[in-house]
């Protein structure tokens, strides 16, 4: 007897909900935790004819580095913030409704708790989700103080994720930041200037008059004390629960290890939030140091040690660590000497060209010690050295020594931050004053937001670095003050943070080209008045890369027309053979009709110019490169024989003298995709590989001899043929590379991930019996050679769904078990890591493949069918995969199933009120 299937397409969705149902009976919530898919058959039991599966945590949640807390919105104060590099949770609005309703969901757990505790019955055991889900709803708001409340009681029945503690530390700590951003916000608003202060006091002409403005005055600080008082307190309460997760790590794991950026918001929660006094100044560096110590504690971070700088003396010494920069002498000829003894004279001069100095490494150290020598120079000054009493170039040298870090591959996750705390401590001391001077003077300019631009523009976090940007342009507007007049560099900084957004927000390019539209209607405004421009080329060349990166073809075509208008008439927005490789690429990465056809038309202008004179946009080898591309991408039926002619233009063009038009690796590359569509592609491949190989008896040279991407190349076009002997060729090809390399020592052709990858894919696509051990055989190699150091061999999830598919599309009756293993093996690579091999859900869906078309016996069926339940119940809980369509056909498909699952499928139907509410439940 056999389940009887729906194969009307009007029935699918009503087959899949009944099965969905079958799913959620038979998968109970256990309280149990992590399990090992490797051990799934193992685990997998019969329990009165109902499946009894062990609660599963996502593999991919595992990870220290995952499913980081972002808030919406806050309680205190009217700014939006938002956090780095973290998932989006659901806003939701704080009205008292929303509010009943999680209270009332709060007290049912807690009455729930109780009654478990008091009849000991694990059956009442609340499950784990229950508390997650209300944690979750209460950082929604946000409210981490009933969040973690909820934390506690957890703790109590389970061992909750690290990924739980750090979504509310991050919550207490942007509390905090969100809090001081208020206050700033309305010392902005309050603050006047002189001639506003003087038409206040004269507006002021009674006692009660200015009795009143000092009762709002007083109120307004009354006010702000009290919302620093909170931010303190919400700091404390992060950095608490910040040494709880590390107590955690040390007792239980990795999965406990705090992300770099929890550690970035919690610095930078209390840098902000302490109190302004020397005091408070003094703690609040130390604490920040223990903090950042327990972290290159775990992390290791640092491979040179800080430099101790506490006194005036450590400053001077500092020099000694310029000697190794390439300008060292330059730099160190411009210090001041002391006459007699011939050393650096402690001065601010000097101090300057040394914290500059340092900022030119670009090294977090050098970016600390610079810091470091800002606080010494402080305190110097508070004790009435007004020689060393900083200046505001003092203050830009330390940022720019920071923002530099954003950029390097040293780069530290609170660097952004710190440049902006900098900023925080130039406003504190304005105003501040010595027994010999004081530094009321010292305000911020256009470079001091450039650099605070440049930093958070550095680290890819665009809408901080354009709120930053609003801000200058809105301090212009309100004081009028040339010093804060933005510039070119405060746009274009801006526009180039976008720009390289591009390739992962859809909408980075659009936000790029809006700004710069902005940018080109206000030149016209200041070229009237007389002032410098703020568009030239570059600012078009930047936007058109944003358009590259996205393949958007026709706005870069739409652009560059653009361009060429203002260019007749404005030389330095004419566009050259940069913008022109641009649209070039553009095009070539886009999917829209007619793009091919363009990139050819672009090219035959630019041939025809550059003919006729125009040096400027004289094509070049990226220039051929990239319309063969596009052909390889895009270009239909012919596509090889059009790409092969303009080979033959390039090569005409480099053998007349043209040097800059010599085809390269990538030339050939492209050449052999483009035959990929056409018919006898295999042939036309194999053809363009011989005619770069040199042989003793040939009378020429080939321009480019065969190297890794050609024989990849070639690969690919066996694999997208599948002509039969694919795997001979293939397993030749491999040899071949192994031999030039291993043999005559030839690097360039050393296999690396793609190739074998590839191969993997042959054989998956072959159907021969051997290709499943064939393809393990290959994935051990591959772990092998890269755990020895072999970086060009290590294992992406591209390489480890190829093998899945080798055991889905065998005759294997054992293929989900094969299939699951090979997931593991991915998941250990992953948590080892190796950030390539994460599974995503083509790889959970190659699983459940295996699982749909295992073979139709009862424990093989049977054993899929588990395996399918616990991958499909991975991926629908997992914090970074969705299942997709695919997902639940390939769930549902009934050749996964067996008729011994038939009594649990006729229960349910006859039960489909209260299933349905069940599955809604555990969904």
């Amino acid at each position: 007897m056999k389940l009887v299937t729906m194969n009307c397409k009007a029935d699918l969705m009503l087959q899949q909900i009944v099965l969905l149902l079958c799913y959620s009976y038979m998968i109970p919530r256990s309280s149990s935790f992590s399990t090992n898919v490797q051990q799934f058959p193992r685990q997998i039991n019969n329990n009165g004819g109902h499946v009894v599966l062990p609660f599963v945590v996502p593999l991919s949640s595992r990870r220290s580095d995952s499913n980081l807390f972002r808030p919406l919105s806050r309680p205190l104060g009217n700014v939006r913030q938002t956090s780095l590099n973290s998932q989006v949770l659901p806003s939701m609005a704080a009205t008292d409704v929303n509010i009943a309703r999680v209270e009332e969901e709060e007290r049912k757990l807690l009455s729930l708790i109780q009654l478990y505790k008091d009849s000991n019955a694990s059956s009442k055991k609340p499950s784990s989700s229950s508390f997650v889900s209300l944690i979750e709803k209460w950082l929604a708001y946000p409210y981490p103080e009933r969040a973690e409340a909820i934390l506690d009681k957890m703790e109590e029945l389970y061992t909750p994720s690290g990924r739980i503690y750090e979504k509310i530390i991050n919550a207490w700590a942007f509390r905090a930041i969100e809090g001081i951003n208020e206050i700033n916000s309305e010392w902005v608003k309050s603050s006047l200037t002189e001639e506003e202060v003087g038409v206040a006091a004269a507006a002021a002409t009674d006692d009660v008059d200015q009795g009143l403005m000092m009762m709002e005055e007083d109120e307004r600080i009354k006010k702000m004390n009290r919302i620093r008082e909170e931010a303190i307190q919400c700091s404390s309460k992060a950095t608490q629960l910040l040494n709880r997760m590390e107590q955690l790590h040390r007792e239980i794991g990795d999965d406990f290890r705090p992300a770099l950026s929890t550690y970035t918001s919690v610095i930078n929660a209390i840098a902000r939030s302490s109190q302004k006094d020397e005091t408070s100044l003094a703690s609040q560096r130390d604490m920040i140091e223990r903090i950042r110590a327990k972290r290159d504690e775990i992390y290791k971070q640092y491979e040179q040690q800080r430099i101790p700088i506490r006194s005036v003396e450590d400053v001077l010494s500092t020099s000694i660590y310029i000697q190794n920069l390439a300008n060292a002498d330059q730099i160190l000829s411009k210090l001041k000497l002391d006459e007699e003894q011939q050393s650096p004279v402690p001065n601010r001069f000097n101090f300057n060209i040394i914290i500059n100095a340092l900022a030119q490494t670009g090294e977090i150290w050098a970016a600390q010690a610079a810091e470091d020598i800002l606080d010494v120079m402080i305190s110097e000054f508070q004790k009435g050295k007004f020689q060393l009493a900083p200046n505001l170039e003092t203050f830009n040298g330390c940022m720019n020594a920071w923002a530099h870090c954003c950029s390097t591959e040293q780069h530290e996750d609170d660097a952004a931050f710190r440049v902006e705390g900098i900023l925080d401590k130039l406003t504190m001391l304005r105003g501040m004053s010595s027994k010999n001077g004081t530094l009321s003077n010292l305000a911020p300019d256009t470079v001091t937001y450039n650099t605070i631009i440049k930093a958070y523009a550095n680290r890819s976090d665009t809408k901080r670095a354009e709120s930053i940007l609003e801000r200058l342009v809105s301090l212009y507007q309100k004081t009028g003050e040339e010093r804060l007049r933005p510039d070119l560099i405060s746009y274009s900084t801006v526009l180039n943070a976008y720009a390289k957004a591009a390739a992962l927000d859809a909408n980075a390019s659009k936000k790029s080209e809006e700004i710069l539209m902005k940018m080109i209607s206000m030149q016209k405004e200041m070229l009237n008045e007389g002032d410098d421009r703020i568009v030239n080329n570059w600012c078009f060349n930047t936007v058109l890369n944003a358009y590259a990166a996205q393949g958007a073809g026709a706005r870069a075509s739409s652009l560059l027309s653009l361009m060429e208008t203002m260019g007749e008439s404005d030389e330095m927005l004419k566009p050259d053979t940069y913008s022109y490789n641009t649209v070039l690429k553009a095009l070539a990465n886009s999917n829209e009709k007619g793009s091919v056809e363009r990139a050819r038309q672009i090219l035959e202008k630019m041939e025809r110019r550059h003919a006729n004179g125009d040096i400027s946009v004289k094509p070049d080898a990226i220039t051929y490169n990239t319309v063969i591309l596009a052909y390889g991408n895009n270009g239909g039926i012919g596509a090889g024989n059009e790409a092969k002619d303009i080979v033959e233009r390039m090569q005409n063009r480099f053998i007349q003298g043209d040097l800059e038009c010599k085809p390269t690796s990538s030339t050939y590359t492209s050449l052999i995709k483009a035959f990929n569509w056409e018919t006898d592609s295999i042939h036309h491949a194999e053809e363009v590989l011989l005619s770069l190989k040199s042989y003793p008896d040939s009378e020429t040279t080939p321009l480019v001899s065969p190297d890794t991407p050609i024989y990849n190349a070639v690969l690919n076009c066996w694999a997208k043929n599948g002509s039969r002997g694919a795997v001979q060729r293939a397993e030749e090809i491999l040899s071949e590379m192994k031999k030039e390399y291993h043999e005559n020592g030839n690097d360039q052709v050393k296999p690396n991930c793609r190739t074998y990858t590839t191969i993997i894919d042959i054989l998956a696509k072959s159907g021969e019996k051997e290709a499943p051990q064939r393809s393990l055989e290959i994935l051990d190699e591959m772990e092998t050679q890269y755990e020895a150091g072999d970086m060009d061999s290590k294992p992406n999830v591209f390489t480890y769904t190829a093998a899945i598919n080798c055991f889905a599309r065998s005759k294997d009756k054992n293929k989900a078990v094969q299939a699951v293993n090979i997931l593991e093996r991915m998941e250990e690579q992953y948590r080892k890591g190796n950030d390539s091999a994460r599974p995503n859900v083509i790889a959970y869906n190659s699983v459940l493949n295996a699982c749909a078309y295992t073979a139709n016996e009862a424990d093989a069926a049977e054993t899929a069918f588990k395996i399918a339940c616990l991958v499909f119940d991975e991926v629908r809980t997992s914090c970074h995969v969705q299942p997709t369509h695919v997902s639940s056909i390939l769930f549902v498909e009934p050749h996964t199933f067996h008729y011994s699952f038939l009594p649990s499928y006729i229960i349910l139907t006859l039960s489909f009120p209260f299933t349905l509410s069940l599955l809604f439940k555990n969904r």
